[in-house]
């Protein structure tokens, strides 16, 4: 259990993770990121991934659906600092995934992403993801080594992924410059040592707007077989940024505790039923978010140890800091 003067600190905490200069207040207005899962589908079966546990297989978002949940974004579009079109699986399963993004971008939502595990982006997919407008795409590729490429995104070729990466950074340069190129890799026991030969190959072929990162393999929430953590992390012993800025929406329109929750454990409600301001102001997720700031986020299985959020050095130096100075344990 923590004190209030702890409480008044995890809200600081919080708005400093998320969205600097606002008040903790303006986290509760509307979530500042979304991820619809337009698709719950995947060609590749990664080690670090949950696929193999995954309970749901939704059809494809239906297009009514989505238009719901496009309107209401929209409307609130200065709220809004991304809206990601992806979650679980890969996202260039979706054929309409070029015509959604456009929506979004004609009704003036500022930031679309996608994160791709590239196999998929052709020649053909990639003119029409950049004439449609999209801001920022990650691209998760893990090694530059094939072995060590494809013992981690199991069924893809790293040839294939290669080609496809260099051939979207040369089109995006014709193209549409403005949209945002993210290289990332997923650091774990196979790769962790390769980082400095990746970024030099990376760092010469992207411009100045892009970014090139790693992020440490995470535990899902404790639900990740044979997980090994690579690195100490201070995030279990933290509110979760997650519940004050982002709403996952799956392909029915449920809307899980968070972007861990793949099988809807700990369900939020459904967009099919209610609206997206509903839902984020919702009972369950008020008393969710007190869980956390009480310090008792542990009454949510799920919450207990995750470290997805440890995310990059930034985020990883805050956490530190407040950590550090409420006395709190590493793992």
């Amino acid at each position: 259990m923590v004190n209030t003067q702890d409480t008044s600190a995890f809200q600081e905490y919080l708005t400093r993770r998320i969205s600097p200069g606002d008040k903790y207040d303006d986290l509760l207005r509307f979530p500042s990121y979304l991820e619809i899962e337009t698709v719950n589908a995947c060609n590749a079966r990664c080690p670090m991934c949950t696929i193999a546990d995954w309970e749901r297989g939704f059809k494809p978002m239906t297009d009514d659906l989505f238009a719901k949940i496009a309107d209401e974004v929209i409307a609130n579009a200065d709220l809004v600092k991304r809206v990601s079109l992806y979650r679980d699986g890969e996202p260039l399963i979706d054929k309409k995934l070029a015509s959604r993004v456009a929506m979004l971008k004609d009704g003036g939502v500022k930031n679309t992403m996608i994160a791709t595990n590239v196999s998929l982006l052709t020649e053909d997919r990639s003119k029409e993801l950049l004439d449609a407008g999209l801001d920022t795409v990650i691209l998760s590729i893990d090694s530059l080594d094939k072995e060590v490429y494809e013992n981690i995104r199991v069924r893809l070729i790293f040839e294939e992924v290669l080609e496809n990466a260099l051939k979207f950074i040369e089109l995006r340069d014709k193209m549409r410059p403005e949209t945002k190129i993210w290289v990332r890799m997923i650091k774990q026991e196979s790769n962790k040592d390769e980082w400095p030969t990746y970024k030099e190959f990376w760092e010469s072929k992207l411009s100045k707007i892009d970014r090139l990162y790693s992020h440490n393999i995470f535990n899902w929430g404790g639900q990740l077989k044979d997980y090994t953590p690579i690195a100490r992390t201070f995030e279990p012993n933290l509110p979760c940024v997650v519940l004050w800025s982002l709403l996952v929406i799956f392909c029915n329109g449920d809307v899980p505790l968070c972007n861990v929750d793949f099988n809807n454990k700990y369900p939020n409600g459904s967009v099919a039923t209610s609206s997206i301001e509903e839902i984020w102001r919702s009972k369950i997720m008020l008393e969710r978010r007190d869980l956390h700031l009480s310090g008792n986020k542990s009454q949510i299985s799920l919450c207990t140890n995750c470290n997805v959020w440890d995310e990059s050095p930034d985020a990883e130096q805050i956490s530190a800091e407040y950590a550090t100075s409420l006395e709190l344990q590493g793992y």
